[in-house]
């Protein structure tokens, strides 16, 4: 793999695959660790969803590491056959975390919705347990729409020599149920953001006057900004693949699924300034910005008011 002159390829694609795996990697263990060690911010109910949107986007990025660069790196001394257990066992917890993560995602732009047009029902259908059982059946969701891929009709294999992810075999119905439930989450989404922009408009020079709602503006827009990459991604899955068929083109749209789950951390640090001030704390980069006044006690204040995110 590392010097022959035909696996040169195969290096590349290995190596640009990595840049989004680890930065992915990496943002959002920073992410988990900010809210996680905010008491504060971890027992707000909206944020459940970006916990475990970011333990989704781990477990897709562990076993991209583990089956997809793994299968280019080694192939048939690692996998055997594209049609081994070891390759399709491990895109069933893979599939677990996608459909997790589509329908936590469906949820938060659920709550966005509830929130901007309906504020006065949000902290009764959004409540701290409502919003845990919400989390946790979005999790089970996920594990039944995943099952079907390990039965022989809708495995779903890693081609390591085509650097494609498809479905085995190529007729199974779970194709249809795949595009149903995306064209289905997807219209959702829009759906619910359609009513929101109304709403915005409609209280337009109010919240240019509150700061509480240009808040929630931000919220919008942060949660707005990871359903957009969530509908690209589906889009490429589900039409471009119709254009032309070739290896780069395969790595192309693989790839989007690691970006995607590299944006989604960036996306909170950029418009969610209480997980941004986090981050430098536990960056150490604190000393290197001025984040606030200093008190008697020498320590900085810090905001104790939990911006409310989906």
């Amino acid at each position: 793999y590392s010097t022959s002159p035909e696996r040169a390829d195969d290096r590349l694609i290995v190596g640009l695959f990595l840049i989004p795996i680890v930065y992915g990697v990496i943002a959002n263990v920073v992410l988990l660790i900010a809210v996680l060690g905010n008491k504060s911010i971890r027992n707000s109910p909206s944020y459940f969803f970006l916990i475990e949107m970011a333990i989704c986007d781990l477990i897709i990025l562990f076993f991209a590491i583990i089956v997809q660069v793994s299968g280019i790196v080694f192939r048939q001394a690692y996998f055997g056959s594209p049609y081994s257990p070891l390759n399709y066992v491990q895109f069933f917890a893979t599939q677990c975390a996608w459909w997790t993560f589509v329908c936590t995602l469906t949820i938060t732009a659920v709550n966005r919705f509830i929130c901007i047009v309906f504020p006065h029902y949000y902290n009764q259908i959004f409540s701290r347990n409502r919003s845990l059982c919400l989390a946790f059946s979005a999790a089970i969701l996920g594990i039944c729409f995943s099952t079907p891929n390990l039965h022989p009709c809708c495995r779903l294999i890693w081609f390591f020599d085509d650097w494609t992810v498809s479905y085995y075999p190529a007729t199974t119905w779970y194709i249809q149920f795949d595009l149903g439930v995306n064209i289905t989450t997807t219209s959702i989404i829009v759906m619910c953001y359609a009513c929101v922009c109304w709403r915005v408009r409609q209280v337009q020079s109010k919240a240019r006057k509150g700061s509480k709602n240009r808040s929630e503006l931000r919220i919008c827009l942060q949660v707005g900004l990871i359903c957009g990459v969530y509908i690209f991604n589906f889009t490429t899955w589900n039409w471009i693949t119709y254009m032309g068929q070739s290896r780069w083109l395969n790595a192309f749209i693989t790839s989007t699924y690691y970006i995607q789950s590299a944006l989604h951390p960036t996306i909170s640090f950029i418009f969610n300034f209480q997980i941004r001030n986090e981050c430098i704390n536990l960056l150490g980069l604190k000393t290197l910005i001025h984040s606030g006044p200093v008190n008697q006690s020498g320590a900085n204040n810090r905001t104790t008011n939990v911006t409310m995110i989906s």
